[in-house]
């Protein structure tokens, strides 16, 4: 039987590791089913370590591209628009 092994980083997400493959995959076997082998890791993981390095973690937050597509959205779903 195939086992996908999956890691679990100590911020507590869970990243793909590898794929161990059977003998008899693509035969009578299709592939590893849904209870993935879990392998603890000490460490945090990558996209955890990049937001704390990030030096403006805000800035999404304060996009005025997408505030502004938010509110033009927000004014196509009234019923009063004048959007043709």
């Amino acid at each position: 039987m195939c086992f996908q092994i999956d890691n679990i980083f100590a911020c507590g997400h869970r990243g793909f590791a590898k794929y161990d493959y059977c003998v008899n995959f693509g035969k009578t076997c299709y592939g590893a089913g849904g209870n993935h082998q879990d392998r603890p890791v000490q460490e945090i993981c990558r996209d955890c370590q990049m937001r704390k390095l990030d030096p403006n973690p805000n800035a999404r937050l304060n996009d005025p591209y997408r505030q502004k597509a938010a509110a033009s959205a927000s004014n196509a779903s009234t019923p009063n628009s004048s959007r043709r």
